[in-house]
């Protein structure tokens, strides 16, 4: 089923890291990308994206000078992405060799040409940090399992680089954490904020 949703989602090819339809396609799906609703370009990006792409078309404006459109939730979905970043789910070794040039192409081709929404207050920035440094925990992990938890220290150390810890400080959280584990492949975004007391 992941190689079916990472056909789907890349069109039936094979992953180009400095295609920005392909990194708006893959992150959308681990980061809840959106294109800006005022930029040409992000529109005719967002066009091919319903089009080829797995993007859901939620609405159109008079004139077609608009679309709304969204990326589904989907885990299977997330996890054809993850396959795709990291060779996850396939027969070889995993790599996070793919990883820079996403970046580059994400960073440079997407945000800085202004076809995405980065949010106000840097929330696509802080989505892509804490994923990246998860991801990369788990493919450090001997199995590679993207659905299994891995452990919140080493994630901390992924995000934060071990060796530059001050001194002591890495200490005084390792008893406290040492049994806590994480896990996430993707990020939603809900149209209702969420109870600030959850329920059972």
């Amino acid at each position: 089923m992941v190689k079916i949703a990472k056909a789907k989602l890349l069109n039936n090819k094979p992953f180009n890291s400095s295609s920005r339809d392909h990194v708006f396609t893959i992150l959308s799906q681990c980061v809840c990308l959106e294109p800006t609703l005022a930029n040409r370009e992000a529109i005719s990006l967002a066009d091919r994206s319903v089009a080829n792409h797995m993007r859901l078309l939620t609405g159109i404006s008079h004139k077609r000078s608009m679309i709304n459109t969204y990326s589904p939730s989907e885990p299977i979905l997330s996890l054809g992405a993850i396959s795709a970043l990291y060779n996850a789910y396939e027969n070889g070794p995993l790599t996070l060799d793919a990883l820079r040039p996403v970046l580059t192409t994400f960073t440079q081709g997407l945000c800085k040409a202004g076809i995405i929404e980065k949010g106000q207050l840097g929330e696509v920035a802080a989505r892509v940090l804490l994923l990246t440094a998860r991801d990369v925990t788990a493919v450090k992990q001997e199995n590679g399992d993207f659905l299994k938890p891995v452990r919140l220290l080493d994630v901390l150390d992924s995000l934060l680089c071990r060796d530059k810890w001050e001194e002591g400080e890495r200490e005084k959280i390792e008893a406290p954490f040492a049994g806590a584990y994480v896990n996430f492949t993707h990020w939603i975004v809900t149209e209702e904020n969420l109870p600030d007391v959850p329920d059972e």
